[in-house]
């Protein structure tokens, strides 16, 4: 008997080139499962609306200020018709056939809410974005399965500790429709994944780190953008599990000596990039080593801890039954 049907769900907004050939991976995926394709986008204008209808994927559109990244991803997932429902970024291309399998099979746990997938960078991807994407991932590599905990254990963690249970991402994951029904993902138009695994651990259930489901994705960004992203993420940080990382000033200068020094030997080690990009970024090390560790500074001193409050959990109320995957 063939396994359960499975939605793929992709928020979309002028995919342009690269959206062909996520969808085409997808399509291509070594499965006995019926999968159903659907998008919403938020105001295309490249021909994406067609490239969406060419693939078969069911979708709607919205004006682009509706789009939320918690809000858009809680409707595609609710208005799917199957239990398992896979969430990929338009620009997250899985690298092999095994993908969708791979990224389903901690589901035959019945504590298991969400898993999510490894990234790896784009071939040329800028060297440091290569090794923060690589951090991201060995975060996410060090504790594979997200245990659940109780609020009183959560508190008792260093904020250290806590971040390193955010580590769930919204680029390649796939979760329980009957799970968001009851805890859904969070208003917000940045961390809805890692706000939304604090409460999914929180209420009792477990994340999984599908390290074997693999997907290409890496953003090259300007100076504003790095720095933005940054603060961003390390505002989230703060404001989830109350981390700084840098203290004082004195970790101010220590960081940025390390940084640059580790992205300098990141251009170095960019054999797959031209030369002369290799040194131009060698030589950007210092601008760009201020610009992460300002964010780091920044974004941790923008927000303000927020403990978990029993209101925004949804307990499991009895052990949850097996399901086929």
């Amino acid at each position: 008997m063939a396994p359960p049907p499975v939605t793929v769900f992709l928020p979309t907004l002028d995919g342009g080139a690269r959206l062909e050939r996520v969808l085409a991976a997808v399509k291509s995926q070594r499965t006995e499962r019926e999968v159903r394709l659907r998008a919403i986008d938020s105001g295309s204008h490249d021909g994406t609306a067609e490239v969406l209808a060419r693939h078969g994927v069911r979708f709607e559109r919205i004006d682009k200020r509706e789009y939320d990244h918690g809000l858009t991803r809680n409707r595609g997932v609710l208005e799917s018709d199957t239990e398992l429902v896979a969430l990929l970024s338009q620009d997250a291309l899985p690298v092999d056939e095994n993908w969708l399998e791979n990224l389903l099979a901690p589901f035959d746990d019945p504590f298991v809410a969400g898993a999510w997938s490894r990234q790896v960078p784009q071939p040329q991807c800028h060297p440091f974005q290569r090794i923060n994407l690589v951090a991201h991932m060995a975060a996410a590599a060090r504790k594979p399965v997200l245990q659940p905990l109780s609020l009183d254990s959560w508190a008792a963690l260093t904020p250290a500790q806590r971040v390193e249970l955010l580590v769930f991402d919204n680029v390649s994951s796939a979760v329980r429709r009957s799970v968001l029904e009851r805890l859904p993902f969070p208003r917000s138009m940045f961390g809805e994944d890692i706000e939304w695994a604090r409460r999914a651990l929180l209420s009792g259930y477990r994340l999984v780190f599908a390290d074997q489901a693999v997907v290409e994705h890496s953003h090259d960004v300007n100076f504003t953008e790095f720095h933005t992203r940054v603060a961003l993420t390390h505002a989230v940080r703060r404001r989830l599990a109350d981390h700084v990382p840098l203290a004082s000033l004195n970790d101010v200068y220590v960081r940025i000596g390390q940084t640059i020094e580790a992205f300098r030997r990141a251009a170095r080690e960019a054999t797959d990039l031209e030369p002369a990009r290799r040194e131009a970024c060698e030589q950007d090390a210092y601008r760009w080593a201020r610009l992460q560790v300002a964010g780091i500074f920044r974004g941790s001193r923008q927000a303000t801890y927020q403990p978990p409050q029993t209101s925004e959990l949804a307990p499991l109320e009895s052990e949850p039954t097996p399901s086929a995957t």
